[in-house]
């Protein structure tokens, strides 16, 4: 008896152990975030220079990071990109360092608040302040066009940034979360919520949890403004879009001037157009590069 018990006690420990370990895995694996010295490194890997900036803001009371490729002063236009949940500015990280992007433009990918090095940690849900945020930074860039890229969350932060700038010159929304009658809230995403499960959840999950569960409120509040969006919007969208329903194209549709509104549909696309359709939204750049360095 007093050795079955020694053998529970002993399995009891080791199971202990294991789950502890695998929690600290996947926090440590799930912080969708790099260091500045893995950034440097991973870019010259790649022969390219980093450039790495934090923004101090009236608007937002903590630093936010910014990184960047290599900046040439002479260029006029940038490119910005705005990730989604979770995410990091290192989601974009293969468009900093492509050399036909770079010899038309600076290229640029926001830490949002929370995420990566900009507070992380700690959300801010209001999808206004974030938009407001991303303009600020762009005011700081140094060049007077931006064009802006938004993934998912950062979709409708970057096309609702264009009202508080006169910088931005066109929008690119990647597979959006634009649409609050059509908001997808995944089973695992209330173990970010529930206060039994919130503290084994790695932080940045913990951030997109909170943005998720405030996101139809968010997108209600500023539903009135689509209409305000001074820039021409690009709107990409899988059919097979199982986290941010197809359905969100039709919003789009119905909220921008339709005579500045390019909407294109992929056939049997998930949502991870960034990575699934690399080829796709750099030749939309190069494009629209191309437009603002003839002058459009």
């Amino acid at each position: 008896m007093k050795r079955m018990s020694l053998l529970t006690s002993k399995r009891f420990y080791i199971t202990g152990l294991f789950m502890v370990g695998c929690l600290v895995l996947l926090n440590a694996c799930m912080t969708f975030r790099m260091s500045d010295a893995k950034v440097e490194r991973k870019f010259r890997n790649k022969n390219v220079a980093a450039t790495i900036q934090r923004f101090a803001l009236t608007s937002y009371a903590y630093p936010v990071r910014v990184v960047g490729g290599p900046i040439n002063p002479n260029k006029e236009v940038a490119v910005c990109f705005v990730h989604g949940a979770p995410g990091s500015s290192q989601d974009f990280y293969s468009y900093l360092q492509d050399s036909l992007l770079l010899s038309q433009a600076n290229l640029y990918s926001v830490d949002r608040p929370g995420y990566g090095y900009s507070n992380f940690g700690h959300a801010e849900v209001s999808i206004q302040k974030q938009a407001e945020i991303v303009a600020a930074i762009i005011d700081k860039l140094p060049e007077q066009k931006v064009i802006i890229v938004g993934h998912s969350f950062g979709g409708p932060i970057a096309a609702l940034a264009s009202i508080y700038t006169s910088k931005i010159v066109s929008a690119i929304m990647l597979a959006p979360a634009i649409d609050p009658d059509h908001e997808k809230i995944l089973k695992i995403a209330y173990l970010g919520k529930w206060k039994a499960t919130r503290w084994f959840v790695p932080k940045s999950l913990r951030v997109a949890a909170d943005e998720k569960f405030t996101h139809v409120a968010e997108l209600s509040k500023v539903q009135n403004l689509w209409p305000q969006v001074p820039v021409p919007v690009t709107h990409y969208h899988g059919t097979k879009d199982v986290l941010v329903p197809y359905e969100n194209i039709q919003f789009s549709a119905q909220v921008f001037d339709p005579s500045s509104l390019k909407m294109v549909t992929l056939a049997d696309e998930n949502h991870f157009l960034p990575w699934t359709q690399y080829a796709l939204v750099q030749k939309e750049l190069l494009e629209m590069l191309a437009a603002e360095k003839a002058g459009r």
